[in-house]
């Protein structure tokens, strides 16, 4: 704050430390909301609707700037997919030095909601700052805004630009999740939101072919975390295949084999657990002309399910999991396959 008065002879360089310090108190809030102590005593004190709107604002900024330097728009700062319409942009625009910092902004920014939004679900709205402040957060999370700045955000861990871009989608997708788990809370009075653009967003990201690991990892998560305990669990499955069945049944197969831990195949796992026993089969035959069972069978699930068996050193219940899928879904092509190996 103090730079900032110092230099405010200087227009330039008062708006370059206007960005700094807004950075820096981003990463604050990210630093405070991590202690529940500090959270407790936010609710009170500082946890306010102009924090909110102004961690949107940055959110938006780092939108802007990472669409400069992922996206390579044009130096005169002409791009339709700016977010908000500001000075802020053309400025970023011709200082490029700045961008950087300004891209990364958006990762205190996500983390500072995620933490806020994660401490206000694990109390129970006792009094009327709790009240209101789950109310304020409620309606920042699911602006429209909101959802259109982390859709652009997670759209940068597809794109193959390293690892800066892929951390920064990942931030955004562990996001979106509470954002979509929220929606779904008080689904019929979000049935038209824009937040509902964020589960292709992070289906993209999941089919995606130039994503990084940390982002295939983050975002099978994202999309696990907000299937579980869901009232519209089944909508949200249908909406999953129905981005491309195949597509998708390759992404969570691969994962499979990919991923390392027994913890990182979990979520995928889970994912094709629930679309084997909860998509009906029939439908699936009337819009893709073959079950989901065998959509998964051609992609090459069995042997990835076996790979899970007997790999799983951890004595995890991601084995087990996988043996009942084999049986539930698979045991008559085993056997067959079993009998032409005998023949």
């Amino acid at each position: 704050i103090q730079s900032t008065i110092i230099i405010t002879n200087n227009a330039e360089e008062c708006i370059r430390a206007s960005f700094d310090v807004a950075i820096e108190t981003c990463w604050l809030i990210v630093y405070l909301t991590n202690h529940r102590e500090a959270m407790m005593f936010g609710i009170e004190n500082w946890l306010s609707q102009d924090i909110l709107v102004g961690l949107g604002s940055r959110l938006c900024s780092g939108v802007d700037a990472a669409i400069i330097q992922f996206k390579q728009i044009d130096d005169d700062g002409d791009d339709d997919d700016n977010l908000d319409g500001d000075q802020s942009t053309s400025f970023l625009t011709s200082n490029r030095r700045l961008v950087d910092n300004v891209t990364n902004s958006s990762i205190p920014c996500c983390r500072a909601l995620t933490n806020i939004a994660i401490y206000l679900d694990s109390i129970p709205p006792n009094g009327e700052a709790i009240s209101q402040a789950k109310q304020s957060v409620t309606s920042a999370l699911l602006s429209e805004m909101t959802a259109r700045c982390l859709a652009e955000l997670i759209s940068l861990g597809s794109i193959g630009v390293g690892t800066t871009a892929s951390t920064i989608a990942c931030s955004a997708a562990s996001l979106a999740s509470i954002c979509l788990t929220d929606a779904s809370r008080d689904y019929e009075n979000y049935t038209g939101a824009a937040v509902w653009s964020l589960l292709p967003a992070l289906v993209r990201g999941l089919i995606g072919p130039m994503c990084t690991y940390e982002f295939r990892r983050e975002v099978v998560w994202s999309i696990w975390n907000t299937l579980q305990h869901n009232r519209i669990q089944h909508r949200l499955l249908m909406e999953i295949i129905g981005t491309s069945a195949t597509e998708v049944a390759e992404a969570l197969t691969g994962n499979l084999t990919s991923l390392i831990s027994s913890d990182e195949v979990e979520p995928s796992l889970g994912i094709v657990d629930l679309l084997l026993r909860t998509v009906d089969d029939n439908h699936m035959r009337s819009t893709i002309g073959k079950s989901l069972k065998i959509v998964f069978e051609e992609v090459g699930l069995v042997d990835a399910l076996w790979y899970v068996c007997d790999n799983d050193v951890d004595e995890s219940d991601v084995a087990e999991k996988a043996a009942e899928l084999i049986d539930d879904f698979y045991e008559e092509q085993e056997e067959e396959d079993e009998d032409d190996r005998m023949m």
